[in-house]
């Protein structure tokens, strides 16, 4: 019975599995804008991008899985601006300045001297996190532990990388606020049976890491006058293991968007709050 439990849990990790690595492809980016750049420009990945299959936006490039309810669009009506969404699903820095792949425009060709506000939520495909993660479950399932030594210097390592956008920003969009938003909490202490295969004392392991990415996001924002946003504090209690309407990312068996450790309609709504507030506590004017 053992036996067949655990295939039966291996099947379902590698289904979540497959829509995971399915929402971070590389994808289009938007068109240019026109000269002078929109109000408002959102940057990053999937985390701001998608809330997988639901509310779907059609007229984006399909590979970029972007919503009509994620936290950027949110945002913007909440404050009442011109949104150019850049976020793509897949995005990594260097796709800041390079584009995902030739022929498409870099997310910052969004930014010009008329943008007056900027958010960034990207890094995480940087440091290969689905790969450690996936690895994290897989072992639980198997009976070994989540320990890679190679996974903090890859946090680490997208330090400078970071700084370096976030000061390009402030060059190409030089009249504009800069807000940072990090990653929420994904995993409480001690997990629950929904983050299949992965062991109460390796969800700390995995939430430890989110925390680190948080710290060097945190700290590149500061050294360059952008704004971080805290959103792992307010999210207690809205992890993977919450019930559904509550929780801010789908664990593996994704029954709300079909993409596990992505947000759901709630977690984008939640996010979006904090990013309203944090910019209105600015001084900004909408």
């Amino acid at each position: 019975m053992t036996t067949v439990r655990n295939r039966l849990r291996a099947t379902a990790v590698a289904a979540g599995l497959l829509t995971l690595f399915a929402a971070t492809m590389h994808a289009p980016a938007s068109a240019a804008p026109a000269d002078g750049g929109a109000e408002y420009v959102a940057l990053g990945d999937s985390g701001a991008a998608t809330t997988g299959v639901q509310r779907f936006d059609p007229s984006a490039p399909f590979p970029c899985v972007r919503s009509t309810a994620n936290t950027p669009k949110l945002v913007a009506a909440d404050l009442g601006l011109r949104l150019d969404d850049r976020t793509c699903s897949g995005a990594r820095i260097p796709d800041l300045t390079t584009g995902q792949r030739p022929g498409i425009a870099p997310q910052f060709d969004g930014l010009g001297p008329n943008t007056r506000l900027v958010t960034v939520h990207i890094g995480a495909n940087d440091t290969e996190m689905t790969r450690f993660v996936v690895a994290c479950h897989l072992a639980g399932l198997r009976g070994g532990a989540c320990a890679d030594p190679a996974w903090d210097p890859a946090i680490d390592g997208i330090s400078a990388a970071y700084s370096a956008a976030l000061q390009r920003i402030t060059s190409l969009a030089p009249n504009a606020k800069i807000f940072v938003d990090g990653w929420p909490l994904y995993v409480r202490d001690g997990g629950c049976p929904a983050l299949i295969g992965l062991r109460p004392e390796d969800a700390a392991v995995v939430q430890r890491a989110f925390d680190r990415l948080n710290s060097v996001v945190a700290s590149a924002a500061a050294e360059y006058g952008a704004t971080y946003i805290d959103t792992r504090t307010p999210s207690a209690g809205h992890d993977m293991c919450a019930p559904e309407g509550v929780r801010w990312f789908d664990p593996l068996v994704a029954t709300e968007t079909l993409a596990p450790y992505h947000p759901t309609l709630t977690g984008m709504r939640g996010v979006a709050d904090l990013v309203v507030a944090a910019v209105r506590a600015s001084g900004f004017q909408g």
